[in-house]
């Protein structure tokens, strides 16, 4: 269980960041996310067991999917070197994660998540930068 206190830390660094980069992010989005990354640190264990491929092929529920959607996105955010050594790439988490949103959207709308689903990559760029890089100027076109 996550305070309130972190995820008004969290989302003040990711807007902090975002205003500094000119980059103009949906308060709904960015309070998910905030949201998410509070809960995710928070997790010793966040990783799915036993894979996310396997998890992703046991899917039976919106929710299921929104988590492992989540899951993704917060491993493309925070650590997307994670499986560069076995050969998955950042590119992995990216197509899963949105898989993952698709499925959760096919019966209900939400637009956060939509958007999320939508620029799922720039979204996890955007964050890696304000936690990686808080307080620095980080060009993305490099």
């Amino acid at each position: 269980m996550t305070t309130s206190w972190a995820r008004s830390g969290i989302r003040a660094i990711l807007e902090e960041t975002y205003e500094s980069h000119g980059w103009a992010i949906p308060t709904p989005v960015v309070a998910y996310h905030a949201e998410l990354l509070a809960d995710y640190t928070a997790r010793p264990n966040w990783r799915p067991e036993p894979s996310y491929a396997e998890q992703y092929l046991q899917l039976r529920s919106r929710e299921a999917a929104i988590e492992l959607g989540n899951t993704c996105w917060f491993t493309r955010a925070v650590f997307p070197e994670l499986m560069t050594r076995r050969g998955i790439s950042e590119r992995y988490y990216v197509d899963l994660g949105q898989s993952c949103y698709e499925i959760a959207l096919r019966d209900y709308r939400d637009r956060t998540l939509e958007l999320i689903n939508q620029h799922f990559e720039f979204l996890a760029e955007c964050a890696h930068t304000a936690i990686r890089y808080h307080g620095e100027f980080r060009s993305m076109w490099d």
